[in-house]
């Protein structure tokens, strides 16, 4: 009864900070509708899910909010934003002093050498997603449709224009490993992880980071759960 009593307080009491709007350092709500426009591009859908005040801008505070909902540990997520939000700030707001990212101007901040999925507006390009990463890639050479940092990384050398661009790329890919690779597959006889065609489909399309912090949300329930 007194753990049944100690639970229910427990609960009363994150409800109580949920209603006040603070996160207590743990996962927000985040949803698709709350902070992307009908009228928004892919990129910046994408890009929308760190707004938390609807603002159309991201600062660091808010990145890292967002990272460490999609799983991000404090401190790493810290570091994580200031890398993210400080050259896009200077390419979208033409600031590095202002330090957050222009939503609307989001484009600005596509580097060279990438893959091209999305179009110089920030648009997906279907034709070009199944040539790099559907049933017709060139990136999948056994056919496992899965995708491994060693993919990835011949990818990005193949694409490579400019050291600033490659850099770029190897940070966004193997950060987007980290956080959300979904299957493991042996590359030379070891298991390694990897990124689904669904799960990279789902990431061209803006809706992965809604769906990771979803599920990092439940993750963190359940264990909260458990412990109790």
């Amino acid at each position: 009864m007194t753990t049944l009593k100690a639970a229910h307080r427990r609960a009363k009491s994150a409800t109580s900070r949920r209603k006040a709007g603070g996160d207590d350092g743990r996962v927000l709500p985040r949803t698709l509708k709350a902070r992307s426009r009908p009228t928004d591009t892919t990129l910046q859908r994408h890009v929308s899910f760190f707004d938390d005040n609807g603002d159309r801008g991201v600062s660091v505070v808010e990145c890292a909010r967002g990272l460490r909902a999609l799983g991000l540990p404090i401190g790493v997520a810290e570091a994580a934003a200031l890398a993210i939000v400080a050259p896009l700030s200077l390419q979208t707001r033409s600031s590095l002093l202002a330090m957050n990212v222009d939503i609307d101007r989001v484009e600005k901040g596509k580097h060279d050498g990438d893959t091209e999925i999305l179009d110089k507006q920030g648009r997906f390009d279907a034709g070009r997603f199944e040539k790099v990463f559907g049933a017709r890639s060139t990136v999948d050479r056994n056919g496992d449709k899965a995708f491994t940092a060693t993919e990835l990384t011949r990818m990005i050398n193949v694409n490579r224009k400019s050291f600033a661009g490659y850099a770029a790329a190897m940070a966004e890919w193997r950060l987007l490993l980290a956080l959300a690779a979904d299957t493991d597959v042996v590359e030379g006889g070891q298991t390694v992880p990897a990124l689904s065609a669904a799960r990279m489909k789902s990431f061209y399309d803006g809706t992965l980071f809604y769906r990771l912090a979803k599920e990092h949300a439940g993750s963190r329930s359940t264990a909260s759960g458990t412990r109790v």
